[in-house]
């Protein structure tokens, strides 16, 4: 128990001394010591002994006053609502502490300063350590007063021991003034043609405010068309055009808000005074009325009818008809119930109305003045009665027409005979002329259209069958029964005759055998055509055609005869009309007619002995390569005799060959075959003579040459010199460069010399060169490329020109080896690189790398098809790379960190463009894009947009769930690191909570201004990823004191007992009643319902509830009074209470005589002692013995 060994113990006397400093108010030693002592017997030698005995005593140190009071801070500020309202305790936390105890650590607390009265303490008497609350004491007003400043003491009794801090107040504004309107209702009257644009009146609303809690501005609640506010100034300005006949008044709600959103309320009443703006509106465009001809009555034709939206005398309207198209004294116009009636007081004739109607024009004009008026067009029928009969032009028609009357009976269609045409002079469609219907009796011959009066053919027509028609038409009009009214006439049709029938051929078909080389007029034979027509519609002439020069024919008799030409049957030309004869016949009608088709005579010519064999193919060369076998047919022989039979049979022979006869001919095919095996170095040609004859009675012969040519045979092959050619060539050669010349010889002659050269498909199958077809050159056909194909072996063919079957070929190689130029440029192997890097990468670590998924290094890799130095690759960032972030390596393309750190908030991204070039630095180069994300590191801290937030004046009467306040903090890291979570640390008092990803503050449970009048909460954000960086704010939200307390009594009833007569101010009792609000001043008053008695008598003090006499109390007026009294500190919560008094009697009243007793008695003197003479009553309206009488 010797704490820092502030005792010490003689081990020899056993003296406790202090050995160090001691301070009651040190935590170690305010609760004193307990030590324990232990004493242990020695030995002779001075040596411990096991004798031991232990003792524990205390120590308590006794306090000294040598602490003054101290506050816990020397300096206090506050902001707070100039709506604070009176008990409201500031957010302030003020300790007041004396290290000392007892009477020691007593002292007091009190403010001094400018207006401190504004605000009180509690509590101002401390004993050891408090918290001061600070609260208001007055109204605050921050017009008034913006801010205070005062001191605050801690007295001890002595006159050192003083603490001391300084408070400061600031008040903060707040909207706690309407603005008010000048006027509760503005009235402006104004006409309906005002123009847009007028200023109607200013409104005018003040706000108590400063600052721009006083600016006040002005809106119309509904947004109206026809007005704007200037929302600055208060000026009404009409923006559209009025209408009295749409809208007579206009009531506007004007909102007046101040700068603090604040607002209220104010009305305009705009009344809008008519003009005669208003033309008459009829309510129909057009009106339609009808009457029946002939009427002799007054007839009502329509009604019509127009409005005018203009008020009286505006809208009262007169009608006139101001035009008609006819007859315009026939119509009136007269008001009948508010409508104008068109009437004719005249009848009318149909057919003097054009077209049956009458057109009207009614003018509706109105009182106004000037006045104003629009006319309706009425549209008057006249209605057609049926007082006319149909009429034909003729009574009778006569017609003539032929019997081939040209018609379409195909589609229904006759021919038109005639037409005819009824008129009916009523005018109407209904029975005029409209209105009429043909009809046809007499013969189906023809028809008659019902609607057209055409009358047509429904067949053909045969004046042989019948020559004359007679027929009936009849015309009805529209009429029905009695009133239908009929016409009728009568068709007499003729038919004339017609050449309709053309000649026919009998005793077909017609055949004849003539002799060739007839002489003329040998009789052939004799055709006959017939014809029905009579006279000379059927007389018949026959004709050959189309014309033949071999034949003629009688065009009366129809006989045939030859005209003298040689008949050749054999010949080739003309043999068709040689054997065929067309003849036609034809009648000598108008127009003639022929017969329907030409017969055909049949020829059939005799043949005759009189050609000679005719060779088709000689004389002729024959061609025949050397070599055949023995038996190969070299020719055959066509020859022909165009005569019949035997006459014609032809038979050859071989009379001779030159040099000799190597050749046998069949006699009857004609072919020519060989007898030896034909060699052209020996004999190179060969002449045959043949002799063909006929077989007739007396034969006829022909005698012809053929000659055999031998030809050469391709035995040679095509040779190349040299066979194998090498050639170097750069690959920039232009297109059709002579790449080599092939020399090549084939002994054969002729075509089996003639040579063409080819490239075999192998080494040129993409067509990168070509070998002249004729001249053997090679050329280049495109331009070369090293790098799709370094070199060529051409395989090139000779073949010569022999026949398909027998060609020879000769191959020669051309070697072409292609040498590289720097043509291409280098090539990246990706079109672009991307990566993510983290912000806090190392210098020079590298940012790229070929891997998936991706690590934080890659190299960009570009390839050059060329060789040698033309294909090495150089690497350099050329853009992208501000603040030479990043490095590249020249050789290998690896990119790296720079000297300068990442920082993605500053740049999240980074694009480079990388160039691939070659060492000689032309043009053959090429850039690709780099693409540097740089991700987040979490190294920010969430940072509330506010350190404190504010909200003062939340009802306590606010729900579970209401919304206190948003609190708000970023991050600038991204991801997880960016996202904020917030929380409560403390201060809630578990009635508050935030929302975890909003920052929503809402209450969780039920406020009570009277238990809690302010909260100061810390709160917290916290990003999501490591290391979990927190910021913190704090809260501090005041309560809205609020009349939700019930009102309460203290008693449930009062009694008390007053005498009557009482002088007027005696208090009877005094009422009270508490509410736990304390935030209005309770009032008392009498329950409406109290009895007007018991009113008149008593009144009670609003304020102290004190019930004091009124007026004069008389016992025998009431005895018993019964006062409800309420209490209602202006919420919602009242109490109320009853009060009984009673009144107690005095001896104020004398006795009454009753108006029974006996007033005047007369009596005997005689009358005996003791006798009843008189009977008085009297009353006392006293109570008790003042009324016993």
């Amino acid at each position: 128990g010797n704490t820092n060994s502030v005792f010490a113990l003689d081990y020899i006397s056993g003296s406790l001394t202090v050995n160090g400093q001691l301070d009651r108010e040190n935590p170690l030693y305010s609760a004193g010591f307990t030590l324990t002592v232990k004493a242990t017997e020695l030995k002779d030698d001075r040596s411990p002994s096991d004798a031991t005995v232990m003792t524990t005593f205390t120590i308590l140190l006794i306090d000294k006053n040598d602490n003054a009071p101290k506050f816990n801070s020397s300096e206090y500020r506050v902001r707070i609502t100039e709506l604070a309202q009176v008990g409201f305790a500031l957010p302030l936390f003020i300790q007041a502490e004396d290290k000392d105890e007892g009477v020691n650590s007593m002292f007091q607390v009190f403010l001094t300063g400018n207006n401190s009265e504004y605000f009180t303490i509690s509590p101002t008497a401390v004993q050891g350590r408090a918290d001061i609350r600070v609260r208001v004491a007055l109204p605050l007003d921050y017009e008034q007063i913006r801010s205070f400043s005062f001191s605050l003491y801690a007295n001890e009794s002595m006159s050192d021991h003083v603490g001391f801090a300084r408070v400061f107040i600031e008040l903060i504004n707040e909207n706690d003034n309407r603005p008010i309107f000048s006027k509760p209702l503005y009235n402006i009257s104004l006409p309906e043609n005002t123009p847009p644009g007028t200023s109607l009146l200013l409104v005018l609303a003040t706000d108590g405010d400063v600052g721009t809690f006083g600016i006040v501005r002005y809106y119309f609640s509904d947004d109206p068309d026809q007005f704007s506010l200037d929302e600055e100034t208060g000026w009404v300005v009409l923006r559209a055009s009025l209408d009295y006949e749409l809208m007579r008044r206009f009531t506007l709600t004007v909102l007046a808000r101040d700068g603090g959103g604040e607002e209220t309320t104010g009305r305009i009443r705009v009344n809008v005074l008519d003009i005669n703006d208003n033309t008459p509106l009829f309510q129909k465009e057009a009106y339609v009325g009808s009457l029946r001809e002939n009427e002799q009555a007054v007839q009502s034709v329509a009604r019509i009818r127009a409005t005018d939206e203009d008020s009286p005398p505006n809208n009262l309207l007169t009608y006139t008809i101001i035009s008609a198209s006819v007859f315009p004294q026939y119509f009136s116009i007269i008001m009948v119930e508010g409508y104008a009636v068109i009437s004719v007081t005249r009848s009318l004739d149909y057919e003097l109305v054009p077209k049956g109607l009458i057109y009207l024009t009614v003018m509706a004009k109105d009182g106004g003045n000037p006045p104003l008026n629009s006319t309706v067009p009425v549209t008057v029928e006249v209605i057609d009665e049926n007082d006319n009969p149909p009429e034909f032009s003729k009574p009778s028609y006569i017609v003539k027409i032929p019997e081939n009357l040209n018609a379409d009976y195909s589609s229904y269609k006759g021919a038109t005979v005639l037409v005819v045409n009824a008129t009916d002079l009523d005018a109407s469609r209904e029975f005029g002329q409209a209105s009429l219907i043909y009809s046809l009796e007499g013969s189906s011959q023809f028809r008659l259209n019902s609607r057209s009066g055409e009358i047509t053919t429904t067949a053909l027509l045969d004046r042989e069958q019948k020559s004359e028609y007679i027929l009936i038409v009849r015309a009805v009009d529209g009429g029905v029964g009695p009133q239908q009214k009929t016409g009728i006439a009568t068709v007499n049709i003729t038919i004339l005759d017609i050449n309709d029938n053309a000649p026919t051929w009998r005793d077909e078909p017609y055949e004849a055998n003539v002799v060739e080389m007839s002489p003329i007029n040998t009789d052939v034979i004799s055709v006959l055509a017939v014809d029905p027509d009579n006279g000379e519609n059927g007389t018949v002439v026959y004709s050959i055609s189309p014309a033949n020069p071999f034949y003629t024919i009688d065009s009366r008799t129809g006989k045939i005869r030859t005209s003298g030409v040689t008949l050749d049957r054999e010949s080739t030309r003309d043999t068709e009309l040689m054997r065929k004869i067309v003849v036609s016949a034809v009648d000598r009608g108008t127009p003639p007619l022929r017969t329907s088709a030409s017969t055909t005579v049949s020829v059939n010519l005799l043949d005759l002995n009189d050609n000679d064999p005719t060779f088709l193919n000689l004389p002729s060369v024959a061609e025949v390569p050397e070599g055949l076998p023995i038996g190969t047919s070299v020719f055959r022989v066509q020859v022909v005799d165009p005569d019949q039979d035997a006459n014609g049979r032809v038979t050859m022979v071989l009379q001779m060959g030159m040099p000799r006869l190597d050749f046998y001919l069949n006699t009857s095919t004609g072919v020519l075959t060989s007898t030896a095996v034909l060699d052209r170095e020996q004999i190179d040609q060969y002449q045959l003579r043949i002799i063909a004859h006929d077989a007739g009675e007396f034969p006829r012969t022909s005698t012809s040459t053929l000659t055999v040519s031998v030809l050469d045979v391709n035995d040679e092959t095509p040779t190349f010199n040299p066979r194998l050619y090498n050639v170097s060539l750069l690959e920039s050669v232009p297109r059709d460069h002579v790449v080599a010349r092939l020399v090549c010889f084939d002994k054969d002659a002729g075509l089996n010399a003639e040579l063409s050269y080819f490239i075999t498909a192998g080494g040129n199958q993409d067509g990168k060169f070509s070998v002249g077809f004729r001249d053997g050159i090679v050329r280049t056909v495109v331009g070369l490329d090293r790098e799709t194909q370094a070199a060529y072996t051409l395989v090139i063919e000779a073949i010569d020109n022999g026949p398909a079957d027998s060609r020879r070929t000769g191959t020669a190689s051309v070697f072409v080896e292609v040498q590289d130029v720097n043509d291409n440029r280098p090539i990246f192997l990706q079109n672009s690189y991307e990566t993510s890097v983290l912000e806090t990468v190392p210098i020079r670590t590298s940012i790229l790398q070929q891997s998936d998924p991706p690590a934080i290094y890659i190299q960009v890799q570009a390839t050059d098809a060329d060789q040698g130095e033309n294909g090495r690759v150089l690497y350099r960032i050329i853009t992208g790379n501000n603040n030479n972030l990043f490095s590249i390596d020249r050789q290998s393309g690896l990119v790296t960190r720079g000297v300068r750190a990442l920082d993605r908030e500053t740049s999240s991204s980074h694009v480079l463009e990388v160039e691939a070039f070659n060492s000689d630095e032309g043009s053959m180069r090429s850039s690709v894009r780099v693409i540097i994300y740089v991700d987040d590191a979490n190294d920010e801290v969430p940072v509330f947009t506010q350190q404190q937030y504010n909200r003062l004046g939340l009802r306590e009467t606010a729900g579970i769930g209401t919304s206190v306040i948003v609190v708000r903090a970023t991050d600038p890291d991204t991801g997880d690191g960016g996202a904020v979570a917030y929380s409560i640390v403390s201060g809630s008092d578990r009635k508050f909570e935030v929302d975890v990803s909003t920052g929503l503050v809402t209450t969780v449970d039920y406020l009570d201004y009277e238990t809690k009048t302010s909260y100061l909460m810390n709160v917290s954000a916290t990003d999501q990823a490591p290391p979990f960086h927190r910021g913190f704010c704090t809260v501090y939200v005041t309560l809205l004191n609020e009349l939700d307390e019930a009102v309460a009594f203290f008693s449930a009833g009062y009694e008390a007992s007053l005498r009557e007569n009482i002088a007027t101010g005696t208090e009877v009792v005094q009422v009270q009643a508490q509410s736990a609000d304390n935030l209005n001043q309770l009032t008392y008053r009498f329950d409406p319902d109290t009895s007007p008695a018991a009113l008149a008598l008593f009144k009670i003090d609003s304020v102290t509830g004190r019930i004091t006499v009124t007026g004069l109390l008389d016992r025998e007026k009431g005895d018993l009074y019964t006062l409800t009294v309420v209490a209602d500190n202006g919420g919602p919560k009242k109490d109320s209470t009853v009060v009984s008094i009673t009144i107690l009697d005095e001896n104020d009243n004398s006795p009454v005589f009753d108006i029974t007793s006996d007033t005047s008695v007369s009596i005997p003197e005689n009358t005996a002692m003791g006798k009843r003479v008189a009977v008085v009553l009297a009353k006392d309206s006293d109570a008790g013995l003042n009324g016993l009488v």
